[in-house]
Parts: structure tokens; sequence; C-alpha cells
């Protein structure tokens, strides 16, 4: 008998926190190969050898539910028509609690455990908001540190290493879950 957690990443923060360039470095890490301008809600064939064994298929929003809002109307009409099931997904949403707990609440129906992953850029600046939605009902809450910066390599190592860490998180996955 097989069992497979199925994991969705509400990736939360505003603009310029980084959801956008994370995607943009996991799809490359996980799928082997990269993009300059990513496609939106789109699903791909896992090729990390360690997490394939037990997750095929990725599926990346790429943009924040906000951003496409004249788009996708509403949360339940984007999780109906535009989401991709798949083994593991990352959807983005600025700090807006509402449409949060409307994706954990579609997400859950789909049979996904539920997993916040907070900026501390994002929680520095608007602490109340994010401890709001940190205080929703998620299988797990995760925090990436990501100190302000001017400096675009800074910024960009910075991105790399919290990439490094969500793939070494779900090799992790493939031998609990």
């Amino acid at each position: 008998m097989t069992i497979k957690s199925k994991q969705l990443f509400i990736i939360i923060g505003d603009d310029k926190t980084g959801k956008t360039t994370l995607q943009k470095l996991l799809i490359k890490r996980l799928c082997g190969f990269g993009y300059d301008r990513l496609p939106v809600n789109k699903q791909f064939d896992i090729s990390h050898p360690e997490i394939k064994r037990k997750y095929q298929s990725i599926f990346f929003s790429n943009r924040s539910y906000q951003e496409k809002i004249s788009e996708y109307k509403t949360v339940d009409n984007y999780f109906q028509k535009f989401f991709q099931s798949a083994d593991i997904a990352f959807v983005s949403s600025h700090l807006v609690l509402q449409d949060i707990q409307k994706m954990i609440v579609n997400g859950r129906n789909m049979f996904y455990n539920i997993n916040g992953i907070f900026w501390t850029n994002s929680i520095e600046n608007n602490r109340a908001t994010n401890a709001e939605i940190s205080s929703l009902d998620w299988n797990e809450r995760f925090v990436i540190i990501n100190q302000y910066s001017d400096d675009n390599d800074v910024i960009q190592r910075q991105i790399d290493q919290i990439a490094d860490s969500i793939v070494a998180l779900l090799i992790n996955r493939t031998s609990v879950s």
C-alpha cells in the first residue's frame, strides 16, 4: 500500500518580498530548467532525483492571487479553473486574510496539507497582519529569514539559500510523509 501526503505551500507577503524569484529558483532546482519570465499557473514534472521517488508533479502559481484577481474573480473560481492538482503546489498571496482563509479551505477540500510560508521582511513591515494570518489553521508554518538589503547580490544569495533550504525540506518529506 502506498501512502502519499499532498503538500500545498502558500507563500505569503506583499510586493517585493521574494515570492516570484523563489518560485523561479525552485522550478530550476526541482524541474531542471529555468525561465526569464515565469508562466502563470503551470504544472511541471519533478526531475530532482531524490524528490521524484515520492512526488512526481509540482504546480506553481508564480503570481500572487491578488495580482490577477480581475481574471480569477474569486479564490473558489481560481481553484476550480486555474489551479492544477499536483503532488506539491505553491501558490502566493498578498497579506489578505480572507483570501488566505479561502485558499486553506480549498486546499483542504483537495486533500492537501496546508503550509504557510512567511517572510521576515514582510513580518517586519506588517507584524500584526502576518500574526493574524499565522493564527489560521495551518498544518505547518515556515518563516523565511531574508533581511532587507539594497544590494542585489546579497538579495540573490539569500533567495538562493532559501530555495536550497526548501529543496532540502522536500527531500526530507520523501522519507517522512
